[in-house]
């Protein structure tokens, strides 16, 4: 192994890694907003709207993210929509963590005993209200867990980004092995940097799931 290449490569790698971590915290800003309020709306009394949210979640779901990176880069400008790279990787990955945690809010509320609901209602406060106040912050703890590990799903597909030519940290280690020839160790070095980003996340979903099982 040759620690040279990599001491003078890694500020490169480092930058691609910048990168990773920015499109990153704007996908999940963005996908766990209208996540939550897509989560929400399938729950609303109006049945086109709920079931609307709901194929729109579940369409997406089942779509590869490579191949709605892919249609949004490459199949948008065909109608005379031309998106650049990095906002293209953003709005595919976001629509992604979107679809997914609708589908982790869905789950956490209707892990909460319908009872719990009933017996709200019935001291007066209504759908919204006890939405807000009864179900909804039970409801976040159970959905922790899995939504840590969506977080970390999402940066390890990051790296999908570069095959549209994001410079991202794998865009950074390929340019950097076709420059030195040296694959084993940026590849090992970039894997590196990966497990130092998601190792953390995974931990705090275990510390989240023990908890609550605990509780």
């Amino acid at each position: 192994m040759n620690l040279s290449v990599v001491l003078e490569n890694l500020p490169y790698l480092l930058r691609g890694t910048v990168i990773t971590l920015g499109i990153s915290v704007a996908v999940i800003l963005l996908g766990t907003s209208a996540g939550v309020a897509a989560g929400l709306l399938r729950f609303v009394p109006w049945t086109p709207v709920r079931r609307g949210v709901g194929w729109i979640v579940e369409f997406v779901r089942a779509v590869p993210l490579l191949l709605q990176i892919f249609f949004i880069f490459f199949g948008l400008p065909a109608i005379g929509l031309k998106i650049p790279t990095f906002p293209a990787a953003v709005l595919a990955m976001s629509l992604w963590m979107m679809a997914n945690t609708a589908e982790v809010v869905r789950g956490g509320i209707q892990s909460i005993p319908r009872g719990q609901g009933e017996a709200a209602r019935s001291t007066g406060l209504s759908g919204i209200q006890t939405m807000r106040y009864v179900i909804f912050p039970q409801a976040i703890r159970r959905m922790l867990p899995p939504f840590v590990g969506l977080c970390t799903i999402l940066i390890k597909d990051t790296s999908l980004a570069a095959i549209i030519g994001v410079f991202e940290l794998t865009r950074a280690a390929q340019e950097t092995i076709e420059r030195t020839f040296r694959s084993f160790e940026i590849y090992l070095v970039a894997a590196a940097i990966y497990f130092c980003l998601n190792y953390p996340l995974s931990l705090l979903a275990q510390r989240a799931e023990s908890r609550l099982q605990h509780h």
